[in-house]
């Protein structure tokens, strides 16, 4: 059930800050702080813009399986682990694929709005789905080192 409650939180986020950011963000950038641009960008690629210049042919069917396969995998391990921990991280992941899947299905692209930078370095803009994952690997990751350290 955590791990339902957790994919569904996530997509309803997700979906409300995409729409924020295409009525406030559209043809307008905001740095609310000196590392925080928040300016909207459309995705039509993986993660950092991978495989946008793919012919659609390849590029939809991998981009729209990717997020399938990712839940149905999240949603098998949760309930095999049992663990609140980990019903928690592969809801984030669940989620934030679920999230971008929307945008593909009925958009065709992503919606990004989060651009972080230091000076002229910028990370690729993102999303809250892309953060959700972002925050349920690196759980996945320290939860592993504790484990073996």
């Amino acid at each position: 059930m955590t791990y339902i409650l957790v994919l569904i939180s996530v997509v309803t986020l997700d979906l409300i800050t995409k729409e924020m950011a295409e009525r406030f963000l559209h043809s307008k950038v905001y740095d609310p702080l000196p590392f925080l641009k928040l300016s909207l960008v459309y995705n039509r690629g993986a993660a950092f813009g991978l495989l946008a210049d793919l012919p659609d042919w390849i590029r939809l069917p991998v981009l729209i399986l990717t997020p399938i396969i990712a839940f149905v995998i999240t949603y098998l391990y949760s309930s095999r682990d049992g663990s609140t921990y980990i019903a928690v991280a592969m809801g984030l992941i669940g989620g934030g694929a679920m999230g971008n899947l929307y945008d593909r299905i009925f958009l065709g692209k992503v919606r990004d709005f989060v651009h972080l930078h230091a000076g002229d370095l910028y990370w690729p803009a993102f999303n809250l789905a892309d953060a959700s994952i972002t925050v349920a690997v690196l759980m996945i990751i320290l939860r592993t080192l504790r484990r073996d350290g």
